[in-house]
């Protein structure tokens, strides 16, 4: 039977599956009806290992794999197990309000002649993740005077992470006129504490901050259609004595996803996005940053297909402002950590920096290393903003190429093999985005200057339609 069929009959649906760091627990993460639980599969040395459990936790984390009985034959019939175990678990699970309260987890284990019991528990390092959040105050999350409406945490139906995004997970509300709108949900919600915390705790807090920079900074710009607004809502949990804890917030979504998601669809499909469409995103895309740099006074410092939401007008709108990671295939080349720059008149100048190793990134685990853009910007904004002409430029050739890179592959910029493809597009459009792509950032346009050619080009096919 296929992953999670024994699940979807019953109308829930699969969703994440996890481990733990000491390879003793695998969690599963499941949601329907309105509700989402989080299952584990514990190792316990005491049951023979044929143990479902048992069995579940070698395989995940790659334990004994030499003894068949303990294991699974592929992480594929890993999680038919796993998904079939929910299921048998879950009528009853949901059944129970008390199942249902933030911080309960549900154990799964079989009994002597293998059937499948479980038991739903307060798990204790639930304390531990209201401990981290306690302090967060409204104001860490945005402006004073600008804060969102508040939802509790039982209103919200978080259901799983969106692919390619950081911490994003998509959300609904229980109930209300905006059932059925989607948001993102972005924080640290009870499964993402339970697949990132650590002894040390440093991972949790570092993501702590940069939600609290993250959510502060979109709720305070200057609003532009063509980039993200606000959170709508911010959600909050009850702590000891109904102390509202605030652990995420939700932004609207668009069922439409991403420009990439569109570049992958038009590609299975073999079809040409529109012309029009094409000149009118790059007009948004250049708009979008232009407002970044010369309203906002900020950079974003990773665009690429995947953080622009084409929304239910399809219009773009840039989304995702961690500014804490950057992608390898579209970030320009002299941002890649080695390399200093200053001013010389109208002229930027470069050097490659021969100093000692040095960090300005927090070891999270995830990257570390120099990042240039909170360097460059405060002293030299146009180097900022011509690294990100050329992450537009970038972004605008896959769309106008349709090319679906795997960014995993790329480790630098100069990876990327730019090819045009003749598909009929103006000379000019590809003459444009070469510019942006300059190894020469002094030869690079500025952002004025694109977004003036993008409006021109929107202008010329408006007319001859």
């Amino acid at each position: 039977m296929a992953d999670g069929n024994d699940l979807l009959a019953l109308g829930a649906a699969p969703g994440s599956i996890w481990g733990d760091e000491a390879e003793t627990i695998v969690y599963a993460q499941a949601s329907g009806n309105g509700q989402s639980l989080i299952f584990r599969f514990s190792l316990n040395p005491a049951n023979p290992p044929q143990t479902l459990s048992n069995r579940i936790v070698n395989c995940f984390h790659v334990i004994d794999e030499d003894d068949i009985e303990s294991t699974f034959p592929s992480r594929s019939e890993m999680r038919k197990a796993i998904w079939s175990a929910v299921a048998k678990a879950w009528a009853g699970c949901v059944g129970d309000e008390k199942n249902l309260k933030p911080g309960v987890i549900v154990d799964i284990n079989t009994n002597d002649a293998g059937d499948v019991t479980w038991k739903a528990t307060q798990d204790p390092l639930f304390e531990q993740y209201l401990d981290l959040l306690h302090d967060v105050q409204p104001t860490d999350l945005a402006p004073e005077g600008n804060i969102p409406s508040v939802v509790d945490i039982s209103e919200v139906v978080i259901l799983d992470k969106i692919s390619g995004r950081s911490g994003a997970k998509s959300a609904r509300l229980r109930t209300g006129e905006a059932d059925s709108s989607p948001f993102v949900f972005k924080g640290i919600d009870f499964q993402t504490f339970l697949q990132v915390h650590d002894e040390e705790g440093e991972y949790s807090r570092a993501m702590l901050e940069t939600w609290k920079r993250t959510s502060k900074l979109v709720a305070g710009m200057t609003s532009h259609p063509n980039v993200q607004p606000p959170p709508k809502y911010l959600v909050a949990v009850s702590g000891p004595g109904g102390k509202m804890i605030y652990i995420g917030h939700l932004s609207t979504f668009s069922t439409k996803g991403y420009l990439s998601d569109v570049i992958e669809a038009e590609n299975e499909g073999e079809t040409q996005i529109d012309r029009q469409k094409k000149a009118k995103w790059c007009h948004q895309m250049s708009l979008a940053l232009a407002h970044t740099h010369y309203v906002l006074k900020t950079y974003h410092m990773d665009i690429r297909p995947q953080n622009f939401l084409v929304d239910e007008q399809e219009n773009l709108v840039l989304v995702d402002w961690e500014q804490k990671q950057v992608t390898a295939a579209t970030l320009a080349p002299e941002a890649d950590g080695t390399r200093d720059v200053k001013e010389n008149g109208s002229k930027l100048v470069y050097t490659e920096y021969a100093g000692p190793e040095r960090s300005n990134i927090p070891d999270d685990g995830v990257q570390n290393g120099w990042n240039v853009f909170p360097e460059w910007h405060p002293s030299c904004p146009l180097a900022t903003e011509l690294a990100e002409v050329f992450s537009l430029g970038r972004t605008m050739w896959m769309l106008l190429s349709q090319e679906d890179i795997d960014f995993d592959e790329i480790e630098h910029p100069d990876d990327v093999e730019v090819v045009w493809s003749d598909n009929g597009d103006p000379a000019s459009w590809a003459k444009m985005v070469d510019r942006c792509m300059e190894k020469d950032p002094n030869k690079r346009p500025s952002l004025t200057e694109i977004v003036k050619f993008w409006e021109e080009e929107v202008v010329k096919l408006d007319t001859s339609s």
